[in-house]
């Protein structure tokens, strides 16, 4: 089963020239759709990315640098409102060839990586790597995680029955132990 990709743009390392490609990237009104519905926001009006791509190793490594510009709506954690939210962030992206990266998608990491900046790889698999999921995937991970309005008021809901005294957690274990409140005398046969 193959999952299908909202933002899909898909690259061969053989047609990528040594000196690197320069791309840009523009998602589609659908595709921004689609995009907001994995997401969970409101809308996407926008996704755009420049990236400059770089070969190395043979073929089995392509680097991307560059931006990620998007316009995206979300909803008040408050009130609901929508929320809108300019993304502009810069980008790195890896792709390694899949034999560079184990069965379960977890990238065979060296000492050295564990302390290197470097971003999380995505597979290339048979020669192509998909630079549009990547980028959606820096897009959901960009988004505001709690959005909120600025004239948002939180109001603490009433307590429905202040006069009744609060229960003991304790209490039901306390009886079930033979102690206060219990149909036995603590007394064991």
């Amino acid at each position: 089963m193959t999952v299908q990709e909202e933002f899909s743009r898909v690259y061969q390392v053989r047609k990528i020239p040594a000196e690197g490609l320069a791309i840009a990237l523009e998602a589609t009104p659908e595709e921004c759709a689609a995009l907001a519905v994995r997401m969970g926001i409101l809308s996407c009006e926008s996704l755009a990315a420049e990236l400059m791509l770089t070969v190395s190793d043979g073929g089995r490594r392509v680097a991307g640098v560059g931006s990620l510009r998007a316009q995206v709506t979300q909803a008040c954690i408050v009130s609901l409102e929508p929320v809108p939210e300019t993304v502009d962030e810069p980008l790195e992206l890896l792709f390694l060839d899949e034999s560079l990266i184990d069965a379960e998608d977890e990238y065979v990491m060296s000492e050295e990586d564990l302390y290197s900046d470097e971003p999380v790889p995505d597979p290339i698999v048979r020669g192509s790597f998909d630079v549009g999921a990547a980028i959606s995937e820096c897009l959901a991970l960009a988004l505001d995680p709690y959005p909120r309005r600025a004239d948002a008021v939180f109001e603490a809901p009433d307590d429905p029955e202040p006069d009744e005294p609060k229960r003991n957690p304790f209490a039901a274990l306390k009886a079930l132990q033979g102690g206060e409140g219990s149909d036995t005398d603590g007394n064991e046969t």
